[in-house]
């Protein structure tokens, strides 16, 4: 019996064995990846204060399988932003999910003000996957203060209340549009010029295509008159081979923010054809009876055009900024260059060879262009030469012979900024041939490492060096004139129109390139340079190299900057009032060498990595914190008065407890809200003291400096560091502000316990060499 019973067990496990093994083992689950992008790919929007920007975002699931993912952002303490979607959100294999980022701009921010905002989407499967989207910005622009164009207005026939089974096909009483079905290209619905249609968006996710022909030249408005609460709708324009052309969110009608109605404003048909509007709720939602009004409506233009931002953009964009220059090769034309909106700047890079002798000239210009021409070094930045009306014409024409094998970068602007979308010109790079006798115009005599500009550490140019009488810094952030020659020499401007640009002063070194520059440093300088007045030098006792700096605001897109030890002074504009105490301002010059991002523009950047350069001690102290030490400390802060600078920075940013004694110069005594930073008791007496100034030549008692005008305001808490001096190592409390570095030494004598660090110095390094 029990030998029975063991042949049936064996049996049995012999049958059920196989479906042991044939158990297929659970899939491994692998995160998707999300990629993030912009509808339109426009990175920075613009609008007043008070009022909010839109940016419309795609996120793309590139598989493997269906994931959900965590939407998240960051942006500037002080402004404010929301998604439309929560998190976190499905997205299909190979599917993707659109949503808006709405920003709201606050109503103290001051015109020219840019915030900057990133977005993240991490998947929820481990391991996990993150797209960033980085470097949408949102600039403060005036209120606009045109009045619309008029648009037919639709009567929307009142909606009548339905029984519970309602759905989008116009029973159980609900409103229809018609038109259904137009939910794609080839099923577009044609619209009538002035002849206004009720469509609506339903259900969730619906679009509505709609087409018309477009004649050469003409000029269409379309325009969303009427739209029911709840909708937040957009509108695309294509033309026939699905080329998008125009996009429009919330167009700023009326100063009223709260109308987020989209308009395509303006518009001029580049050809005959047929042009295809598509509308869609930027949320993807859809609703029973969600009514709107569209309507494209013809214009006629007079001899002033309105501004068309739609088209401002041509072949060539985006050409902003140096990094994303197109390339132009020998021999190659560029037609329709467009100068639009005002202010627009052009860049291009080509390659040259050493010995050759290039033209780049610009010709074919419109109605109202009258061109300005810059030509940059490889880095983007150093200008070597520009030119603004060659021989007797409105052209620019530069003639360059490198003197190094290397890609080189030309900006066009125009002269005024005056920009709209009828200003054009052409481009034309070609080896030049006739003009002067195959001589170049000019020469630089400057020597370039090739490749990445970095900054470098020559012992031997940055030893400062010091007037018998004048006092040391003891910090190690030198104040002596640097010995160092410049780096590099500028020529000549080809042949410009002195009553266009001004003559800019790219040669001065040791004398003011303007007298601006000359009274501004005079006002709290003149008595210490005199011994008058003992303290630490706010600019330091010389003028330093002058320079031609490309900033896109300015009148042909140059200003007249000079360096001095501890920063840079600057005029962007030689026609503004001279009385002005912002006639000559100081650079953020702390903040791009935090950053990494050299401004040439109000809201344009020229990308870098951030400065590896101490920012207090000596330049060979390897243990010092640098400039890159505080990017990751930029956020603000809670309101602190009263508690004490009670941290310690380390070089590679880290933050940890400082253990040394605290005294009353630690203490916090000012918040800037600002920017969400505390100042201690030793920088805040240091900024609002009073002492010996030269007034209009005058030395009388005053105020040294308007902190915010010198140092703008704090991006950074005020950290200890343990730094070396001269090879002896010493505690410092540091502490970044928007233009300056403000350092203090426990151990100096009293008038130079608190400095101004060596910015301008450092910055040249940086930026030049």
């Amino acid at each position: 019996m029990k030998r029975m019973r063991l042949l049936m067990f064996v049996v049995l496990l012999a049958m059920l064995l196989p479906l042991f093994l044939i158990v297929p083992e659970p899939d491994k689950v692998h995160a998707a990846t999300p990629s993030l992008s912009l509808s339109p790919n426009n990175p920075t929007l613009t609008g007043p204060a008070g009022t909010s920007v839109t940016f419309r975002i795609i996120l793309d699931n590139l598989g493997p399988g269906t994931d959900s993912f965590n939407i998240n952002f960051s942006i500037v303490p002080g402004w404010n932003a929301t998604l439309s979607v929560g998190s976190p959100v499905p997205v299909p294999n190979n599917g993707s999910q659109d949503f808006s980022l709405t920003v709201d701009i606050p109503p103290t921010a001051n015109n020219g003000d840019v915030a900057t905002l990133s977005v993240e989407a991490a998947s929820t499967t481990t391991p996990t996957s993150i797209a960033r989207l980085s470097g949408l910005r949102v600039r403060v622009a005036p209120a606009p203060t045109a009045t619309p164009l008029p648009t037919t207005t639709a009567t929307l026939t009142p909606i009548v209340s339905g029984t519970p089974v309602r759905v989008c096909n116009g029973s159980g009483n609900t409103r229809n549009d018609g038109f259904e079905p137009n939910n794609t290209r080839s099923q577009a619905r044609r619209i009538e010029v002035d002849v206004p249609q009720i469509h609506a968006i339903c259900p969730v996710g619906d679009e509505d295509w709609l087409l018309f022909g477009g004649l050469e030249g003409k000029v269409y408005t379309i325009d969303v008159s009427q739209m029911t609460d709840g909708l937040d709708l957009s509108l695309t324009l294509y033309d026939s081979n699905g080329n998008q052309l125009a996009f429009n969110d919330d167009f700023p009608r009326n100063n009223d923010p709260s109308d987020i109605k989209p308009r395509i404003q303006s518009w001029r048909a580049p050809a005959n054809g047929q042009y295809y509007i598509k509308v869609r709720d930027s949320a993807g939602r859809g609703f029973i009876d969600a009514l709107y009004t569209v309507v494209l409506n013809s214009e006629s233009y007079g001899p002033t055009p309105t501004l068309i931002p739609e088209i401002c953009e041509d072949l060539y964009e985006p050409d902003g900024l140096p990094e994303i220059a197109p390339l132009i090769v020998v021999g190659e034309v560029h037609p329709d260059h467009r100068l639009c909106p005002r202010g627009d700047a052009d860049w291009v890079k080509f390659f040259g060879k050493a010995g050759k002798v290039y033209s780049l000239f610009t010709s074919d210009l419109s109605v109202g262009a009258d061109t300005v021409m810059v030509l940059a070094d490889r880095d983007g930045t150093t200008i070597i030469d520009f030119n603004d009306d060659y021989e007797s014409g409105l052209d620019s024409r530069i003639d360059f012979s490198p003197v190094v094998d290397g890609f080189y970068f030309v900006q066009v602007k125009n002269v005024g900024d005056v920009g709209n979308q009828f200003i054009d010109y052409t481009l034309t790079f070609q080896i030049k041939s006739n003009a002067n006798q195959g001589q170049p115009t000019m020469q630089p005599t400057a020597t370039f490492d090739d490749g990445e500009i970095t900054p470098t550490f020559d012992e031997d140019d940055l030893t400062p060096t010091f007037d018998d009488e004048r006092t040391p810094t003891t910090t190690g952030t030198v104040t002596g004139t640097p010995t160092r020659t410049p780096t590099s020499a500028y020529p000549t401007p080809t042949n410009f129109s002195s009553n266009k640009l001004p003559n800019f002063d790219t040669r001065s070194n040791g004398k003011f390139a303007d007298p601006a520059f000359n009274k501004v440093w005079s006002h709290a300088d003149a008595p210490v340079a005199s011994g008058q007045a003992v303290r630490s030098w706010l600019w330091g006792p010389n003028s330093g190299q002058a320079r031609a700096e490309v900033y896109d605001q300015s009148p042909g897109g140059l200003r007249q900057v000079q360096y001095f030890d501890k920063s840079r002074m600057e005029i962007s504009d030689f026609e503004s009032d001279r009385q002005s105490q912002w006639f000559v301002t100081n650079g953020l010059l702390a903040k791009e060498l935090i950053q990494g991002q050299i401004q040439i523009g109000d809201s344009n950047y020229v990308q870098r990595t951030p400065a590896q350069i101490n920012i207090a001690g000596d330049l060979g102290d390897a243990s010092a914190p640098t400039y890159a030490s505080f990017s990751n400390l930029l956020g603000a802060t809670n309101d602190r008065t009263g508690k004490f600078a009670d941290q310690q920075l380390a070089r590679s940013g880290k933050v940890s407890a400082y253990a040394g004694n605290l005294n009353d110069a630690a203490k916090l005594v000012h918040y800037v809200p600002e920017t969400g930073h505390n100042i201690p008791s030793a920088f805040w007496n240091f900024v609002n003291r009073q002492g010996l100034v030269n007034q209009n030549g005058k030395v009388q008692e005053g105020q040294v400096m308007d902190w915010v005008f010198a140092l703008g305001y704090p991006i950074s808490e005020a950290y200890w560091a343990k730094v070396y001096v001269g090879g002896v190592e010493q505690t410092v409390l540091v502490q970044a502000f928007e233009r300056r570095v403000l350092t203090y030494t426990p151990s100096n004598p009293a008038d130079w316990q608190v400095e101004m660090g060596n910015v301008g110095q450092h910055y040249e390094q940086w930026r030049y060499r």
